[in-house]
Parts: C-alpha cells; structure tokens; sequence
C-alpha cells in the first residue's frame, strides 16, 4: 500500500539581486552595488534601560555632589582632564628592566644605522630600476616609522629597525 501524497506550500525564495550595471568601456575591474536595505525586523531596538543599582549610585553621587558649597567642591575631572582624550588614556606597552632597555636602544641604533648607510649606497647609484625604487622608498618608511616608535614602542621600534636593515641589506645586494 502507497501512502496518499502530501501537499506541501514551498514558500517562495527572493529574488536574487540584479546583476550589477556595465561599466562605462574607458573603466575595468567590477562595479559596487550597495548593500540591500535593511528590514525594519533585523533592526536593533531601542537602549536598554539601566539597572537600579546604577541609577542608585548615580543619585548618591548627583546627591553628594549638590552637598559639596561650589568653594570647596574639587575640580571634576573631566575639567582638569585634556582637550584631546586620548592623551589621557594609558598606554599598554612592554615592560623591561633598563639593561633590555639600553639593549633595545643599541640594536635599534646599530640597525637604523646599517640601513640608511646601505640607502645612501643605493641612492648614490644612479641607474636603479623601478623595483630597486620602491625598496629604497619602503627603507625609509621603514626608518621613518621605528624612528616614531623609538619614542614610546621599543619592542615594535627595534621590529621596524630590523626589517629596515634587512631591506636595505637586499638593496644593496641586488646593486652588486
């Protein structure tokens, strides 16, 4: 015995997109369409409320402040804090003991100075090819970019200084 057939509603899938229009022939490469707009249901909602223990020590801090006479009520700190606020945020960096620190200022130092000797070389030969070009550029972004660091990132400084040295050491290779 065969079981009777069951109907089935396939809801319709959405039409795919349009193809994306023909670029103008002076152009190549593919054309941006933008994005579909969102539905209103993926929309997020509205701010959640905050929770009575925030609003409590809000209150406790709007009362305490009131309480304060304006004579002797502290600077706020967003008045003492500076215009630009991302100076005021601390910076997470390595730590090192001042024996790697001074180890990390000569090898950089030594690294930097390897490098722009090796680009001054390159830059004195007068027949460098486009290729030979554009690695000297990157060695001095390079120096520019660990000299910047120096000041406050020696493990990525001493990095820069490296890949500088090893760079301009290939330049100059490739001239000989």
């Amino acid at each position: 015995m065969v079981p009777p057939a069951i109907a089935v509603e396939v809801p319709q899938s959405p039409q795919p997109p349009p193809p994306p229009p023909d670029l103008p022939p002076a152009q190549t490469g593919t054309a941006t369409v933008p994005p579909p707009p969102v539905p209103a249901e993926n929309m997020p909602g509205p701010p959640k409320r905050t929770s009575r223990w925030a609003r409590k020590k809000q209150k406790q801090e709007n009362s305490s402040e009131s309480a304060e006479t304006p004579a002797t009520a502290p600077a706020s700190p967003a008045a003492s804090a500076p215009a630009n606020p991302q100076a005021a945020v601390p910076q997470l960096g390595q730590m090192l003991t001042e024996a790697q620190r001074r180890d990390y200022e000569t090898h950089i130092h030594d690294a930097l100075e390897r490098a722009q000797a090796n680009l001054r070389k390159a830059r004195a030969n007068s027949r460098l090819t486009d290729s030979q070009q554009r690695m000297a550029a990157q060695v001095e972004n390079f120096v520019a970019q660990a000299e910047e660091r120096r000041k406050t990132d020696l493990v990525t400084a001493r990095s820069l200084a490296e890949r500088a040295d090893l760079l301009a050491r290939d330049l100059a290779d490739s001239l000989q």
